[in-house]
This record gives structure tokens, sequence and C-alpha cells, in this order.
């Protein structure tokens, strides 16, 4: 495996130090096995790089583990570009050298299992534990993998019971202004305890696009915002699945 001269991936983007094999930085042994777990600390980007060869010992011993940034791993392996901008809990691995990456689904990370987290009172919601967690300067709750993301606000909403905010939220849905970003589908998952209605557009920045559905769980006096971003439209799933496990508190 030849290494590419130069900084040929200096626009990549900064998301943090890797943990890296020295299989891979010293001996040039292609990576094989990586996965991107929850990271340790702030600087930490959750992304493990192995050949597949190292043995446990290997592994245990700190001594035959580096730090390094991303591009001085993508000017050794630069098929990795695309896989380090997959958010936590990815996994990947190949064959052999040369051959494609393909996603793992059956290697247990050890943050991966689902939590329930209290968000005020009156909610609850259940995720997944490899979502970070943090309050927005503008006190928005954000949990977020880097490739799936859920933005929460609460209004309160006095003297408005749930009946009155579902019309007018639903008229508002329903009037958007479509110049800025059209809407793509809506969806209305309400029950006997919140009303549920929300829409999703697509929306893009600098980097990339990527699919927004913004949605409103509506109680008496109360709505709870939330904006979910996938990178891919199969987290569709992932987010209508944690939008209606965000239910009202019973105690």
């Amino acid at each position: 495996m030849k290494e590419l001269e130069g900084n040929v991936f200096e626009n990549f983007p900064e998301i943090g130090l890797l943990m890296v094999s020295k299989m891979v930085t010293e001996e040039k042994i292609q990576p094989r096995f990586v996965y991107r777990e929850k990271r340790t600390r702030p600087e930490d980007s959750g992304w493990r790089i192995f050949t597949g060869f190292e043995s446990e010992d290997y592994n245990d011993d700190p001594d035959n583990i580096g730090l390094y940034d991303a591009v001085t791993i993508l000017q050794i392996d630069p098929s990795l570009e695309d896989i380090l901008l997959k958010g936590i809990g990815a996994v990947y691995e190949k064959a052999e050298d040369g051959s494609a990456w393909y996603k793992v689904t059956d290697f247990e990370l050890e943050d991966d299992y689902m939590v329930t987290h209290r968000l005020t009172d009156e909610w609850s919601m259940q995720i997944n534990n490899l979502f970070e967690r943090s309050v927005e300067q503008e006190g928005d709750l954000l949990y977020t993998t880097g490739d799936k993301s859920v933005r929460l606000v609460i209004w309160n909403e006095v003297n408005k019971n749930k009946e009155t905010l579902y019309e007018a939220y639903k008229n508002t849905i329903q009037y958007r202004d479509q110049s800025a970003a059209r809407t793509i589908d809506t969806f209305d998952f309400s029950d006997d305890t919140i009303f549920r209605i929300g829409y999703m557009i697509e929306e893009q920045d600098q980097e990339k696009s990527y699919h927004v559905l913004y949605g409103f769980s509506i109680i008496d006096h109360e709505v709870l915002q939330l904006a979910f971003y996938v990178d891919d439209l199969k987290d569709l799933e992932w987010a209508v699945y944690t939008w209606q496990h965000i239910v009202v508190s019973t105690s």
C-alpha cells in the first residue's frame, strides 16, 4: 500500500482524533475493520481503526495504539474518506485489501442500548445511549450521533387546549411557504393522549444535503417541537420511532 504524498485531504472536516492500530500507521497494513463508538473526551472522534490481524493481547497494550488526525489516516488509506463521515454507531469491514467496505450489523458497541431520558416533568423520551446530549446556546436540547440528530424545544401555550393547538399547527403545516423548501411528506401520529403532526423537507448546507422531519407533539397548554435531521432517508424509520416514543410521563 502506497502512502499518498502531500496533504490531499486538507479540506476534510475536523472530526477529532482517531485511535488507530500501529499495524496501520507503522507497519502500513491496510485497515479492514473500523467502528465509531461514543467519544471518551471532547477531542476524541470515537473512531477505532484496525487491520483485523491484531490479537487481544496486542490491543490491550496501549503502546500499540496511537492517536491520529483524520488527514493522516486518509493519506494512508483514502478509501476511508466517506466512512469517516458516518455517525456514532457505524461499523464497517472489508474482506481483503482493495475490496469495498460493507456495513456490519452484528457488532456490539459498549454504549449501544436504549435509555429513557426525563426531558421535563411532563415529557420523557426513549433514545439509544450512543446519542450525545447537549444544551445549545438558545436553550434547545440536542441529541446527535453526527449523521442523525434530534433537536427539541418546548413551547408553553397558556389557555390553549390541545384541540385548538392541533388545528393551529395543522394549518401552519398545510399552508406553509413552499418557496424555500417544498414539503415532501406530512405526518399525523395522534392518539388519545398526544396529538402528533409534522412535515418533512430537504435542506442543504455547504457540505451536504439532508432531510429534516419537523414534528409537533401537542398536549393541553404545551407543544413539544422536534426537528429530526437524517443524512440517509433509511433513518426516517428511526426518526418516526423516536418521535412516537416521546411521551407524557406517568409519574
